[in-house]
């Protein structure tokens, strides 16, 4: 029953194996579809551009041809050619305008696509790390179940080499004894003249052995013997003497008994249970009766009493290995119930931690929303605002912070900043300006390729990030925020003298922040 119980287990954790595999199987071609998918939608945009790189390029020639012909062409034809050409470079610009577009959109899309792919790839590739965690678990557990019933047929084949070892010592035993029984034999013969022993006797004066097992009484003719045994017991008592044939009846009496316990030992049981109850068999009841002396029945007595203990002995052992079987049960009901148990603690557990982790997201996502401007001043409107001065006048020292350029209406200078679709931070230059009433950035400090603009009327706030939210900032501790209507900028300064000149600049163009301004 034990081996059955864990073939059965072990088949269970095989079908778990097979199906943890085929969603692995799954994941796998889930990861191959989302790269061409990506893939087809990368080179679906980077044949956009270069479509658009080709138009920009005939235009451009057309532009050049124009200008070789305006050399060569009269005066009559020139103002034409010029007006021509005034033409094409207008439209070159707006060409080259919405090439530069198409492509800083193609690589924001790039830039989506990747995010996006990093995302599911992990979340993808954390799953398939799991099975197969789960999938080798299962395996060590399939090797133990193997061990275990690999152990359970040892012992069961050790305890059937040792039954037949036993059964073959009592085979032994049993050839012995009938040895012994023929040699008693010859010499009954040679003590009265070459007789043997008769094969029936109708004249029983008493009734020498009667004997009751599980399988039956003992053949007549066997008890025919003894009783023949016993009638020329008597008569060479006479001729020969007391003393002779009192030594020949104990030996022959000994003997036949203790053939017969073999006899019906050997007969009568099935298997032999153990070394401790060898010498004994499945018989019920053993009982000799003899009429021949005291000592016969002292001898039969014992051998019923070693009967009855040895049938005891085997009901204490029948009912051992049935305790020993009923305890190993219990204990695997009790082991599969503790793991049952410690898997769903953890189940619960991660369940627990999972909603703790969306709880401090969700607290962190309130704090941020909450958070407050940490600047002195309020959005300044006024024409003849003088910027340096007012940054002066609030304790900063403007000419010994050389990552900053400051004027009357303008400041200027390098900042760090994160992307909005891409986490990645890039130094740009940023221009404040009052007369535009914009706050701009650049690819580099010449100004030639504007990267983006951000209108006086859509700046919120701009706060010091104390909350560490920026992600994977360079410098946490010269990190502030600069926040819209659209989205929220992360910045971050040189230094701290610049952070907090930049700071102060911003909040004096944040037109967006009217909770205050009544």
């Amino acid at each position: 029953m034990e081996r059955a119980l864990l073939q059965g287990e072990r088949q269970a954790e095989l079908e778990q194996i097979e199906a943890e595999t085929e969603i692995i199987n799954q994941l796998q071609r889930k990861l191959s579809e989302l790269e061409s998918t990506i893939q087809r939608e990368k080179d679906k945009e980077k044949a956009n551009v270069e479509a658009e790189r080709e138009a920009l390029k005939r235009l451009q020639d057309e532009y050049n041809e124009l200008t070789s012909q305006l050399h060569n062409c009269p005066e009559s034809l020139r103002e034409q050619l010029q007006e021509q050409l005034k033409r094409e470079a207008e439209t070159i610009e707006v060409a080259t305008k919405q090439f530069e577009d198409l492509e800083f959109q193609q690589l924001e899309k790039e830039s989506s696509l990747e995010e996006e792919r990093e995302t599911i790839t992990q979340q993808l590739l954390q799953d398939r790390a799991q099975y197969h965690s789960s999938i080798t678990k299962r395996k060590e557990k399939v090797v133990a179940l193997e061990s275990q019933a690999s152990q359970l047929g040892i012992q069961a084949t050790q305890e059937c080499e040792r039954l037949a070892k036993d059964r073959s010592m009592t085979l032994q035993l049993l050839q012995k004894e009938k040895e012994r029984l023929a040699n008693l034999e010859r010499r009954y013969q040679s003590l009265t003249g070459g007789k043997t022993f008769p094969k029936s006797s109708n004249t029983i004066k008493e009734s020498p052995l009667m004997v009751a097992n599980s399988t039956g009484s003992l053949p007549r003719n066997l008890a025919a013997t003894l009783q023949d045994i016993e009638t020329k017991r008597q008569l060479a008592l006479q001729q020969k003497g007391n003393e002779k044939h009192s030594s020949l009846t104990a030996d022959i009496s000994e003997l036949v008994v203790r053939s017969t316990f073999f006899k019906l030992m050997f007969d009568g049981s099935s298997a032999i249970y153990d070394h401790q109850t060898s010498r004994s068999c499945s018989t019920k009841n053993f009982y000799v009766f003899h009429s021949a002396s005291g000592m016969d029945a002292l001898k039969i007595e014992e051998m019923e009493k070693m009967l009855k203990e040895a049938q005891l002995e085997k009901a204490r052992l029948i009912e051992s290995r049935e305790r020993e079987t009923q305890t190993r049960k219990l204990m695997l009901e009790e082991e599969r119930r503790r793991r049952e148990e410690a898997e769903k603690r953890l189940q619960e557990e991660t369940i627990h931690r999972q909603q703790l982790i969306e709880k401090e997201v969700k607290m962190r996502a309130r704090n941020f929303s909450q958070a407050r401007p940490m600047t002195r001043y309020l959005p300044i409107r006024k024409e003849e605002f003088d910027l340096r001065s007012h940054i002066e006048s609030s304790g900063h020292s403007v000419d010994t912070c050389y990552h900053v350029i400051l004027t009357e209406k303008m400041c200027k200078g390098y900042l760090v900043k994160m992307g909005g679709k891409i986490k990645s931070w890039k130094k740009r230059w940023f221009v404040f300006d009052r007369l535009k009433r914009t706050f701009s950035y650049y690819a580099d400090k010449h100004e030639s390729k504007l990267k983006g603009v951000i209108y006086f009327q859509a700046i919120e706030e701009v706060y010091y990030d104390h909350l560490r939210s920026a992600t994977k900032s360079p410098n946490p501790s010269l990190t502030f925020c600069v926040k819209t209507h659209d989205r929220l900028y992360y910045m971050v300064a040189p230094s701290a003298e610049a952070m907090r000149i930049w700071m102060d600049v911003i909040v004096t163009g944040a037109e967006g922040y009217t909770q205050f301004m009544n």
